[in-house]
């Protein structure tokens, strides 16, 4: 009732001001408001339409800019939601990509896009998705949208060169991998575009990134093997003469010498001009280089076995000695598996005395270097024990042998003919045994 009663106040009071007013200005004026419109009143009366006017005009002018400004608040404030959603779907869906739930995932960050079709977050996020359920080209060409408005987005450019990488378009992701360089070095473009130019066969372009690599002050265990694994791909891309190609190969020794490749590469060469002992000497070189891979020692027994030499006492004395350096500085599996060499080496040959003690003393070392004996190891070493108990004329005792071998595998594991010795029943003399 009082908010009533000042409100008519006021009003009795604007309208005694608009009286005074005209009454204290009562002399009749003219007002022209057009070639031929003319207002002929008292002049109070046009100084408070004059006043009135003034007013309204400048609310119309308030009133736009006040309708200007609502409208772009609600926007921003719609954009403010717009932003919440995403974060939180984005906080949600991420931890559906924790979980490994990837299809829920991508129907996450495909309701983002829907609403957000720019949002680059979102789309590298669904190509993580797409890429994890399968589909490697469906992943790149989410990618392609973002790509075509913004190429210089570093993160899409790494994506879009790592699919094109697993779907083998080397060329593709040397391009993106150079467009990421455009704006500067950076170690895992330059790996991207090494790796790319190296599946392309482009060596030269390789080392080239790999200098840069090396430039920028990226330091690495496996620079020299990669620059040595680089400067062979160029040295025998194509075909080049063997003169050249022998030379290049010995100056890459130089540098890497225990490259085992280099090495292999010389021995086939060496081997073809029938050079053995230099055949030989380059590939004992690479099969220490090699460490654990027993199969180089063996190609090189096979050799002293199989070549043309008349003297068979010497070949056989290679052949073990080999067999032997396979055994040294070797461990755990890797020294098993040079042990099973040397014994091949030995019944191939005939020393069967000296295969009989490397097998009586197999099972200690495979405790000692793995633990025990697994079944495949105790099956192999049961069949060489009975191979070299028929070769020293014990065929009888062979016969619990391949029993073993016949029987179940878990009563073949409780055998005690695996750690026992050669024989134990010796119904046979041993043959006199004599050396090649």
């Amino acid at each position: 009732m009082l908010r009533q009663f000042n409100r008519f106040i006021l009003l009795a009071l604007i309208v005694a001001a608009a009286l005074y007013v005209t009454l204290t200005n009562s002399d009749t004026a003219t007002l022209k408001l057009g070639p031929r419109l003319t207002v002929t009143t008292y002049a109070g009366v046009i100084y408070i339409g004059t006043f009135v006017a003034g007013c309204i005009a400048a609310s119309l002018v308030a009133l736009f800019f006040g309708l200007k400004g609502y409208f772009r608040e609600r926007k921003l404030l719609a954009q403010e939601r717009a932003r919440q959603n995403f974060y939180k779907t984005q906080e949600t869906a991420r931890c559906q990509m924790a979980a490994g739930d990837w299809a829920a995932a991508r129907a996450l960050w495909e309701d983002v896009l829907h609403s957000d079709p720019d949002n680059v977050v979102a789309r590298v996020e669904l190509s993580r998705c797409i890429e994890q359920l399968g589909d490697l080209n469906e992943s790149l060409r989410v990618l392609d949208a973002t790509r075509a408005s913004n190429r210089s987005n570093v993160e899409v450019l790494f994506r879009a060169a790592q699919l094109n990488q697993r779907l083998g378009n080397n060329t593709a992701a040397l391009d993106n991998a150079k467009l990421i360089l455009a704006s500067g070095p950076s170690h895992r473009a330059l790996e991207l575009a090494r790796d790319a130019s190296e599946a392309l066969d482009n060596y030269d372009q390789a080392l080239n990134y790999q200098d840069e690599l090396e430039g920028i002050g990226y330091q690495s265990e496996q620079n020299n093997l990669l620059r040595a694994k680089l400067t062979y791909g160029r040295i025998t891309r194509g075909d080049p003469a063997v003169a050249a190609k022998k030379e290049a190969l010995l100056t890459l020794l130089k540098r890497h010498p225990e490259y085992a490749p280099a090495l292999e590469s010389l021995a086939n060469m060496e081997r073809e001009a029938g050079n053995l002992e230099l055949c030989v000497e380059y590939m004992m070189r690479a099969a220490r280089a090699s460490g654990s891979d027993v199969s180089k020692w063996q190609g090189i027994v096979d050799l002293w076995l199989s070549s043309d030499d008349t003297d068979s006492r010497r070949r056989t004395e290679r052949a073990i000695a080999v067999a032997r350096s396979a055994t040294k500085d070797t461990h755990g599996a890797a020294r098993l598996d040079a042990e099973l060499l040397l014994i091949r080496t030995l019944l191939a040959v005939n020393h069967f005395q000296e295969a009989e003690k490397a097998i009586d003393a197999f099972p200690t070392l495979a405790n000692k270097e793995a633990g025990g004996l697994t079944s495949d190891l105790s099956r192999l070493l049961t069949i060489q024990r009975g191979y070299c108990l028929s070769q020293t004329g014990k065929v009888h005792d062979t016969a619990p042998l391949w029993q073993e071998l016949a029987a179940p595998s878990k009563t073949r594991s409780s055998s005690r003919s695996v750690s026992g010795p050669l024989a134990v029943k010796r119904s046979e003399p041993s043959p006199a045994l004599s050396t090649p």
